[in-house]
């Protein structure tokens, strides 16, 4: 099965791979919830997958509310 990923903000292929279905689960896409797979993943009628991310110039330029995000914060620390 081939595994496409594009970036969802600019559309640039960031990536392809080629994976067996074995290897497919290996890499977690079995577990995200319903809505996030539906969100990120689309099929095509041949089987192949097409994941949508963020390629590194996006990741990099792409303001970020950090406050939206209390995982990426430093801890409290006493």
């Amino acid at each position: 099965m081939r595994i496409t990923y594009i970036c969802d903000r600019c559309g640039a292929l960031i990536g392809a791979l080629s994976l067996t279905e074995a290897e497919l689960h290996q890499i977690g896409i079995d577990i995200l919830t319903a809505d996030l797979h539906e969100d990120i993943i689309k099929s095509a009628e041949t089987g192949d997958l097409f994941i949508y991310s963020l390629c590194d110039h996006c990741v990099e330029t792409t303001p970020v509310n950090e406050a939206e995000w209390p995982y990426r914060k430093e801890p409290d620390v006493h």
